[in-house]
């Protein structure tokens, strides 16, 4: 009897092992002892191939970094024998030398032809920005283009302390070089002239680009003495760690070289080049796991081995088909049950491993969703009926005091025909906006309405105002719209683009359908806004669910549409075509109900 219970025991226990065995873990357990194998040989081949490409690509870099400063220093050196020759010119001499009316023929002739020489210079290389000569007795700087211009201390003093024919002075985030004329400065009276080429940092960036490709790496040049740094591409966030790492470094031991440098968790094998011209070093920066990402030689081995992978996996997948894969796929059938909004439960089965715990949890959720569903579908409904309410209520008195004072008018002076007319389109107008039989209209019934409002505009703002009213797309002619949806844009272009302009005002509705989107553009000549009040208009509608924001005209008609519409319709705000304010008006369209 003992050596029954003694295997009705131990079989129990055994059973209870199992069943705290989860399916993550026999999924991990499987993967680990099919794949692991394979990924040891793969991890090998790929650190023998990136010590053979991480060798080969730090000889090409530092061979790319050394034929730059090269050509960099061919460059400069070039400006220089040109800037030399400015320097014994004896019309600049003479023009330095000179305090008499600088308005005199004889100057003028001679500032021409040192200008047109200046030109020619600027001319002569693309990394020329500007040439400027200063003369500090006459109180002027000559530059291509200009010389009534007075000398800036902030430029002249550093250029006139420079005795270095080669050296790149920065100033306020510029790069000059400078010949000053005398070269001594231990004199005691100041220099004639100093003539000085400004580099052009663009250029200098656009050129940094050529070393390595921008999305392999980034490339800085920089003077650890003087300070100056121009980087390929200072916006990222990544360049200025390595820029930091440029202006933390000294000038390297080496002219040439790469080294390892860690920025955050990433990597960069930094190739540099040191001029012996200018002192300033050429840094190139490139992400080591950019370099290894090209194993192209081990790329059949990588192919062997995924074949491998799938005959190893396909032994065993039948094996997880009755552990997951079933489970699995009737609770994703559900899941996609869920999403068509037919809310169904699972019918439950009597499991033992966590899919027990998710079907109970998924009934509870179904059940949980469909009580909030008929929560929120009925607190938007209310939300709708408020807003419209709210604009309902909005109707500005002064426009119904203009009304009665242009009815008035054209009774006194016996218009009776357009009177009447007046008081037809006034008629309609108050009877759409007070009744609130239906918070959803056809787009056609709400055009309607808009006409009948310009209508009424015509007659008070007479021929100042040209309207363009395009008819709506046919086939959303009776696509149901929010009430009160396009009046509140076209009511803004006639309160704030037309009410104090003194020109002929534009108004222009028209449609388009694309890209599942019907869109009504409501376009204006208005000249009152600017691109920065726009910009801060449609990050306001972008914001319009944000608490405590003031709710208007626009934010209201943006809700209501979303609201029936949803997420990527509502009230998109631009520059018009007119030149004004675009106001469009998208609303997603169902496929299937069009």
């Amino acid at each position: 009897m003992k050596p029954v219970i003694a295997r009705l025991f131990s079989g129990r226990l055994a059973w209870m092992k199992r069943m705290r065995v989860s399916i993550f873990m026999k999924l991990v357990l499987t993967f680990l002892a099919v794949l692991l194998p394979l990924y040891t040989v793969t991890l090998l081949l790929n650190r023998a191939g990136s010590r053979d490409i991480r060798h080969e690509i730090t000889k090409s870099a530092v061979n790319n970094n050394r034929f730059y400063m090269q050509s960099f220093d061919s460059e400069v050196n070039r400006i220089n024998q040109l800037l030399l020759n400015f320097v014994i010119d004896k019309d600049l001499q003479e023009l330095g030398n000179s305090v008499d009316d600088i308005a005199s023929y004889d100057r003028t002739a001679k500032l021409i032809a040192v200008q047109k020489r200046l030109q020619l210079l600027k001319a002569s290389s693309h990394f020329i920005e500007e040439v400027k000569v200063f003369f500090p007795k006459l109180d002027r700087t000559l530059t291509s283009t200009d010389f009534d211009t007075r000398v800036s201390s902030a430029e002249y003093k550093p250029l006139a302390n420079n005795l270095e024919a080669n050296r790149l002075v920065a100033i306020d985030e510029r790069l000059f070089m400078s010949f000053r004329y005398p070269t001594s400065i231990y004199t005691n009276r100041p220099p004639v002239f100093v003539i000085a080429v400004e580099l052009s940092t663009s250029v200098l960036r656009s050129s940094l680009f050529n070393i390595v490709d921008p999305e392999q790496g980034y490339s800085v040049l920089y003077h650890a003495r003087d300070g100056w740094i121009v980087a390929s591409d200072p916006d990222k966030p990544v360049q200025r760690s390595l820029q930091a790492f440029a202006n933390r470094e000294a000038p390297l031991a080496d002219e040439a070289g790469a080294v390892t440098v860690a920025v955050g968790q990433t990597n960069y094998l930094v190739s540099y080049k040191t001029s012996a011209l200018s002192d300033a070093t050429l840094l190139t920066f490139m992400p080591q796991d950019d370099i290894l990402r090209s194993l192209r030689f081990y790329e059949k081995w990588a192919w062997i081995l995924l074949a491998m992978a799938i005959l190893i996996v396909v032994s065993f997948a039948y094996s997880l088909l009755r552990i997951i894969h079933q489970p699995l796929r009737r609770l994703v059938f559900a899941f996609r049950k869920v999403e068509e909004g037919n809310l169904t439960p699972i019918v439950t089965t009597e499991r033992g491993d966590e899919f027990r715990y998710l079907y109970h949890r998924f009934n509870s959720m179904v059940a949980r969703l469909d009580v909030l569903i008929h929560q929120v579908y009925e607190k938007e409904i209310r939300n709708q009926r408020l807003t419209l309410k709210q604009l309902q209520s909005q109707m500005n008195p002064h426009f119904l005091y203009n009304c009665f004072f242009i009815l008035k008018r054209l009774i006194q002076t016996a218009d009776n025909e357009k009177a009447f007319r007046f008081a037809m389109y006034l008629g309609d107008y108050f009877r759409f906006i007070t009744r609130s039989a239906s918070d959803k209209i056809p787009l056609e019934t709400e055009m309607r309405h808009v006409r009948n409002y310009v209508d009424i505009q015509t007659i008070c703002y007479g021929d100042r105002i040209a309207v363009a009213i395009e008819p709506p797309n046919e086939r959303c002619r009776v696509l149901p719209v929010p009430r009160m949806m396009i009046l509140p844009v076209v009511e803004n272009a006639y309160k704030y683009a037309f009410h104090q302009a003194s020109g002929q005002g534009e108004l222009w509705i028209h449609d388009a359908v694309k890209d599942g989107y019907y869109s009504l553009m409501i376009e204006d000549n208005g000249s009152v806004l600017h691109d920065d009040d726009i910009a801060a208009m449609a990050a306001r509608l972008a914001d319009s669910d944000a608490d405590g924001l003031e709710t208007t005209g626009l934010i209201n008609v943006h809700r209501r549409i979303e609201i029936m519409f949803g997420t990527g319709s509502g009230v998109r705000l631009s520059r018009s075509q007119l030149g004004g304010l675009c106001a469009a008006i998208r609303l997603k369209l169902d496929p299937d109900g069009l």
